[in-house]
């Protein structure tokens, strides 16, 4: 591969803005070639955003038949899985995508699937992975057992319900709470205690007077059963006032001799272990560059370079949420799809 990797972009709204601000800022080994989005201003924002040209599109077939990138990244909303990812696919493409990866385990299955046939490189948005303060208690993990979780989102929800927030309030178009932004707290439950057999969950409604299109629940609270006989409880919130916090990001994890706090969005560690000692490790400010090098690295490469989550990882948390929502349906103990 050319010195510089050639990327291209499927969906150009907030969270691209937030790779190219944050991730890519100081990354002069790759090209933007190709920024594609149904509304053509988000493109030519993201363009000028980067200021290192590229073409633009509202059509992503058209742009991977033309442009030819060496990897993609696919940053759209929850509803919008399946049509991209299979361009995408087509194409033999690597891709870089961002949670959460469907909406529903057909889709998320399908991509999988293609993945593996394709042998592709792949790397999901989970970026706590690679926070230092993770990788200590992961570390820490490995030498003894781990007992239970508890943790999740908490915040009052959106006040204004316009643009993303119009569809994140729509559980057929974001999923709900739990598969949208709990998600980057299950991916953690999972880097570190491992596969998740069976969830029970318990929605909490009609707290708030909210508007009839506001159909996701106000708060739940999801049980986790591990393979390895660990327990979690994981919550979300989106009706729940705070102060302190913003966003109200937490997770308390358990080992046999061991306990450690990760907390606030940027998920700053602090270790209790055993004698009274104690570790504090802060939150890195631009995570988003560790996992978008990671991925670049690993284009160029041609293999594996420090990539994290792969879509397999993906598909893992997804599953876990799809069965939390069919649990909060049903009011049943549901066994994990993957």
């Amino acid at each position: 591969m050319a010195k510089k990797v050639k990327i291209a972009f499927i969906g150009c709204g907030g969270v691209a803005a937030g790779h190219l601000a944050q991730g890519f800022k100081d990354f002069p080994d790759v090209d933007f070639v190709g920024w594609c989005d149904p509304i053509m201003e988000n493109a030519e924002a993201r363009r000028d955003q980067a200021g290192r040209g590229g073409e633009v599109f509202v059509d992503a077939e058209e742009m991977l038949e033309k442009i030819r990138p060496d990897g993609v990244y696919i940053l759209i909303p929850p509803y919008s899985h399946g049509e991209p990812e299979r361009i995408v696919l087509k194409h033999k493409l690597p891709f870089f995508i961002e949670k959460p990866v469907a909406i529903d385990m057909k889709t998320a299955t399908m991509v999988a699937e293609g993945v593996k046939k394709g042998k592709l490189i792949t790397s999901v948005g989970y970026m706590t992975r690679y926070r230092k303060g993770v990788a200590r208690a992961k570390e820490l993990l490995k030498k003894q057992k781990p007992v239970m979780l508890h943790g999740g989102w908490l915040g009052a929800g959106p006040s204004n319900l316009e643009g993303i927030w119009r569809w994140w309030v729509e559980k057929d178009k974001s999923g709900g709470q739990f598969l949208e932004q709990t998600t980057h707290t299950i991916d953690l439950a999972r880097y570190l205690f491992g596969d998740v057999t069976h969830v029970y969950a318990v929605p909490v409604r009609d707290r708030r007077k909210r508007p009839d299109f506001y159909t996701i629940e106000d708060a739940s609270m999801v049980q986790l059963t591990f393979a390895n006989g660990a327990a979690g409880n994981l919550y979300s919130s989106c009706c729940t006032s705070q102060s302190g916090t913003n966003p109200g990001v937490s997770l308390s994890v358990w080992g046999t001799d061991m306990k450690v706090e990760f907390s606030g969005w940027q998920q700053s560690a602090r270790i209790f272990l055993p004698d009274g000692e104690e570790i504090n490790i802060p939150g890195e400010d631009n995570i988003f560059a560790c996992e978008d090098r990671a991925f670049i690295n690993s284009l160029k490469a041609g293999k594996n370079k420090g990539i994290l989550a792969t879509y397999e990882d993906g598909l893992k948390a997804c599953a876990i949420a799809c069965a939390a929502n069919e649990s909060m349906n049903t009011g049943k103990v549901v066994k994990v799809a993957v």
